[in-house]
C-alpha cells in the first residue's frame, strides 16, 4: 500500500454513548441542531428481548426492517404456535429504536408494552436520562453516574476469606474503618457474618454483639455513609439506630420477609445482590443457562419486589454478586458483560476485591491479589460500574482516581 493510499487517515470511532457523540460531533464543528440529530444516528444497539410471543416476533421483525435496523429471531420461531414465547434481538441505532418504538405502540400480541419498555430502556441507557442521580443516605448525599464510588469493606469475623480474622477486635475493626475513612473512602460497609463458600450462619446476638458497638463508635467519628452488610432485619433495624444509613443485603430481601417493609419505612438506599444457594452451597455446582440474563432477570424481579414493598426506585442498586454461586468463567463473563446491567435502570454495585476467581487465574493467594483486585475494578469502571466494594482502599482509590480519568468520569482533584 502506498503513501498515498493513506492519505485519509480513516478510523473507526469508538462511540460509548450519545453524549461521545455530540462531543466527536462539537470537535469536528457540527451544527448543534445536526449534531442532535445526528448523534442519535452514531449510537448503535444490539436489544435482547424476552418473552415475545412468536407471532409478535414477525410484526417486530418488519417493524426494524421498515426503520433501516433488523431483528434476529430464532430459526424455529415460524413452527412453533403463535402464543409461543420466543426471544428476540432487536439491532438499530438509537434513532431507529426509538422510531419502532413509536410503530410497535400500535401493534396487537404484547407489542404495546414491549414499546413502552423499550422506549425506558432508550431513555434510560442510550438518551439523556442515563446521567446522574442522587442517593439519599440519611444526612448523606452520593452523586451517582459521575465518579466511581469506593466502598471500605469491614469484615468483623473470623472466618472471613478475605483478611482470616484480621480485624474481630473492636479496636482493630475501628481503627481500620477510620483509616478507610481518612483515606477516602466514599462508604464503609460493615459486616459481621461471613459469606464467603461453606460458611454457617451467625446468630443474631453474635452477630449485634460484632457490628452494632462498631457502627455506634464509627459514625461518631466519620462523615461518610455507613452500610450494613446483613440479611436480618433485626440486626439492620438496630444498625440503622447506630448510625448505619445503608442496607447492604445479599439475600436481595428474599431470607427475610420483614427486611424490604423496614427498608421502606426508614427510606434508606438497600443494595440487592445475586447469589445462588446459601454460603453453606452456593458453590457446590453452579448453573446457568446464560448467567448474565439469568441474573439480570433475578435483579428485575428483586427490585420490583422492593418497589412493590413501598421502597423509592431511587434508593435501589443492583450487585450481580461475583463469587456467589458462579464459577471462574461465570464470574469473567460477568465482568465481560457489565453494560447489559445497566439495562436494568439501576446503579450498579460490584464487589471482586480478593476473591478466588483471581485466584484461579492469577495463582495468587488471597493476600496477594492486589494487583487482580486492580485490574478487575478497572476494567468495571471502564464497563460502567458505579460503586466497587473494596478490602485495599489507598490502592484501590488511586486505580479509581486513573480508571475514571481515561473512561472521563469526573472525580474532584
Amino acid at each position: 500500500m502506498g503513501q498515498d493510499a493513506r492519505r485519509f487517515n480513516l478510523r473507526l470511532l469508538e462511540v460509548e454513548g450519545a453524549e461521545d457523540a455530540r462531543r466527536i460531533l462539537g470537535g469536528l464543528g457540527t451544527d448543534p441542531a445536526g449534531a442532535a440529530i445526528m448523534s442519535r444516528k452514531m449510537v448503535c444497539a444490539s436489544v435482547a428481548v424476552e418473552n415475545v410471543q412468536a407471532r409478535a416476533s414477525h410484526i417486530i421483525k418488519q417493524v426494524m426492517l421498515s426503520k433501516g435496523g433488523d431483528c434476529a429471531t430464532p430459526r424455529n420461531v415460524f413452527l412453533v404456535d403463535g402464543k409461543e414465547p420466543v426471544s428476540v434481538i432487536l439491532i438499530g441505532t438509537e434513532r431507529q429504536l426509538g422510531e419502532a418504538a413509536k410503530s410497535l405502540a400500535a401493534q396487537p400480541f404484547g407489542c404495546k408494552a414491549l414499546a413502552g419498555e423499550l422506549k425506558d430502556l432508550i431513555a434510560g441507557s442510550l438518551g439523556e436520562d442515563g446521567g446522574t442521580r442522587t442517593l439519599r443516605a440519611g444526612d448523606h448525599r452520593l452523586e451517582l453516574g459521575g465518579r466511581t464510588l469506593v466502598m471500605g469493606i469491614v469484615n468483623v469475623t473470623p472466618d472471613s476469606f478475605s483478611d482470616g480474622g484480621e480485624f474481630m477486635s473492636f479496636e482493630a475493626a475501628k481503627l481500620r474503618a477510620l483509616e478507610m475513612a481518612a483515606a477516602g473512602a466514599d462508604i464503609i460497609d460493615i459486616g459481621g457474618e461471613s459469606t464467603k463458600p461453606g460458611a454457617e450462619a451467625v446468630g443474631i446476638e453474635e452477630e449485634e454483639r460484632r457490628t452494632i458497638p462498631l457502627i455506634e463508635a464509627i459514625a461518631a467519628e466519620v462523615r461518610i455513609p455507613i452500610s450494613i452488610d446483613t440479611y436480618k432485619s433485626e440486626i439492620a433495624a438496630k444498625a440503622l439506630d447506630a448510625g448505619a444509613c445503608i442496607v447492604n443485603d445479599v439475600s436481595a430481601l428474599r431470607l427475610d420477609e420483614r427486611m424490604a417493609p423496614l427498608v421502606a419505612e426508614r427510606g434508606v438506599p438497600v443494595i440487592l445482590m445475586h447469589m445462588q444457594g446459601m454460603p453453606r452451597n452456593m458453590q457446590e455446582n453452579p448453573t446457568y443457562d446464560d448467567v448474565v440474563a439469568d441474573i439480570s432477570r433475578f435483579l428485575l424481579e428483586r427490585s420490583q419486589h422492593a418497589i412493590d414493598a413501598g421502597i423509592s426506585p431511587g434508593q435501589v442498586l443492583v450487585d450481580p454478586g461475583i463469587g456467589f454461586g458462579k464459577t471462574v468463567e461465570h464470574n469473567l463473563e460477568i465482568i465481560r458483560r457489565l453494560p447489559e446491567f445497566r439495562s436494568l435502570g439501576y446503579p450498579l454495585v460490584l464487589g471482586t476485591s480478593r476473591k478466588r476467581f483471581i485466584g484461579s487465574v492469577t495463582g495468587r493467594v488471597v493476600t496477594e491479589r492486589i494487583m487482580g483486585t486492580a485490574a478487575s475494578v478497572a476494567i468495571s469502571i471502564a464497563r460502567g460500574v458505579d460503586v466497587v466494594r473494596v478490602h485495599d482502599v489507598e490502592e484501590m482509590l488511586e486505580v479509581v482516581k486513573m480508571a475514571d480519568a481515561i473512561a472521563g468520569r469526573e472525580r474532584p482533584q
